[in-house]
């Protein structure tokens, strides 16, 4: 009895733990599979968090970024204004780039005809030339025909004979000799009118070719990884509007200036009648301020369209900083992998090279053809260094400082962008000095980031040259002290011209 006793207590405990451990064993199961639900929920609940900020920046960016920007761009005719690749979409978009260009060609003309130089930013009255004088006669040339205003029409006095006499003095009409090329008679015309169209068209037809055909989305694909990399979002959209607002303000101070200063209506009359075969044009009414409004309107659309050229080249150079940026601030706060951050430097040069060799192609003419206009102004400007005083405060140097202005932005804008690319050279020695930071990171890989970045050689170029910071001062700087020499040589006085 005793051992049966003792052998049922036995069993009996060895059932009753065997339960108990039953019970224990079968507690975890139950909390582990709650577990790996919790974790299943987190997972698709961290998925659902970052998967939809990314599609949210990413209809933003379209909706406020992108879509402005490609209208911008569509009004210069750079590009269609719909990203659709319908085929009504394209052929519009192709009408209203040919029709830009036509208005182009057509600005190009009419300042020919009009005498509208761009350097000095007025139409010169057309010189009468003397050639012998007597006693009592006075022989003097003319280009143009005896014109009377009657504001505000304007009416012409058709003479028969090409001597004409008045109180002793004989003027002979060139008018009405057969051949008569006007402008074209002087070679002047080559390298005021012809040259300087030929470099604004060439800067215009790249950028149509390089936005249209040849840009292959790299323009999309920055802005919406700096979208995407951005902690500020709306500050881009900010700095887009504050971009083109202030190439607005250039335009509208450069049409302000050929409007108010620069277009004379009598003297655009005379040197549109200039040529012979405008003889009939010149009879109708208002034709004057016909000729001042057209060539008003096509002056605004040539600096519109290399206005809108300049501020997208420099808008891509600030995009491409804030790229790097928020990359070397992602390197630094362990918040991407070091091979990681390597495949984006990878990509970010493939930007910047698509920048160097395409964006700036454009840029590069426009910017020659700028800075040949500043520099012929300020020759203008003392072109008379005889004559006391010279007056600062006129229309010429208002002109100087517009094409000046225009013509240094593609240069600092690429000297900041090549002051960014320098310092992306520290990020390995950075990280080498944070161990907290970066304590989970192998000094394998470490050593592979601090020698890639110490190796990478990126600049941003014009006319195929890095532009440097330090040069790009220096040259401020001696053009600075030019002007100083300037003033202190020569009798400047602060009157009006």
């Amino acid at each position: 009895m005793d051992q049966s006793s003792a052998v049922g207590a036995t069993t009996i405990s060895s059932s009753s733990l065997s339960t108990t451990s039953n019970v224990l064993t079968h507690a975890p199961d139950a909390s582990h599979s709650s577990d790996m639900e919790c974790i299943d929920e987190n997972v698709i609940i961290d998925e659902i968090t970052e998967a939809e900020p990314t599609s949210v920046t990413l209809r933003f960016c379209k909706r406020k970024f992108l879509r402005p920007y490609v209208v911008i761009l569509a009004i210069a005719g750079l590009c269609p204004s719909s990203s659709d690749v319908e085929f009504l979409g394209r052929w519009v978009g192709h009408l209203q780039t040919f029709l830009v260009l036509l208005l182009l060609i057509f600005g190009y003309m009419l300042q020919f005809l009009c005498g509208f130089r761009r350097d000095h930013g007025i139409i010169e009255p057309i010189q009468h030339l003397p050639i012998s004088t007597t006693p009592g006669w006075t022989i003097t040339t003319t280009t143009t025909p005896d014109v009377v205003k009657q504001s505000p029409n304007w009416t012409i006095r058709d003479e028969t004979s090409d001597f004409l006499t008045d109180s002793g003095n004989l003027t002979i009409n060139l008018n009405r000799e057969p051949g008569h090329l006007g402008l074209l008679a002087s070679g002047e015309a080559i390298f005021i009118y012809l040259v300087p169209a030929l470099l604004h068209l060439n800067g215009f037809i790249l950028a149509v070719f390089i936005y249209r055909f040849a840009d292959n989305e790299q323009l999309q694909n920055l802005i919406e990884r700096v979208f995407i990399l951005s902690s500020n979002p709306r500050r881009l959209v900010l700095t887009l509007w504050f971009y083109f607002g202030l190439g607005l303000v250039w335009l509208g101070v450069s049409i302000a200036y050929v409007t108010l200063i620069g277009i004379d209506g009598v003297t655009v009359f005379e040197r549109f009648l200039s040529f012979g075969w405008t003889g009939g044009l010149a009879r109708w009414t208002h034709t004057g301020e016909l000729l001042r409004a057209l060539l008003s309107v096509t002056l605004f659309l040539h600096d519109l369209v290399q206005m809108v050229v300049i501020v997208s080249y420099g808008l891509m150079c600030y995009m491409l900083r804030c790229y790097l940026k928020a990359l070397k601030e992602k390197l630094l706060l362990h918040t991407i992998e070091p091979l990681n951050w390597m495949r984006e430097i990878c990509e970010f040069r493939k930007l910047l090279h698509h920048l160097n060799t395409k964006i700036s192609l454009p840029v590069a003419s426009l910017t020659v053809l700028n800075l040949s206009y500043t520099v012929s102004s300020v020759a203008h400007l003392f072109h008379n260094m005889r004559a006391c005083p010279i007056n600062i405060f006129t229309a010429s140097l208002a002109n100087i400082l517009l094409w000046l202005v225009i013509a240094l932005v593609p240069f600092f804008q690429a000297a900041s962008l090549t002051v960014t690319c320098r310092q992306t050279q520290s990020c390995g020695h950075l990280i080498s000095i944070r161990p907290f930071v970066h304590r989970n990171t192998s000094s394998e890989d470490l050593n592979t980031v601090l020698l890639y970045a110490s190796s990478l050689k990126m600049s941003a170029k014009l006319f195929r040259m890095p532009v440097s910071a330090h040069y790009l001062c220096f040259l401020v700087l001696v053009c600075f002290i030019g002007v100083l020499t300037f003033g202190m040589c020569l009798n400047i006085s602060l009157g009006r011209l």
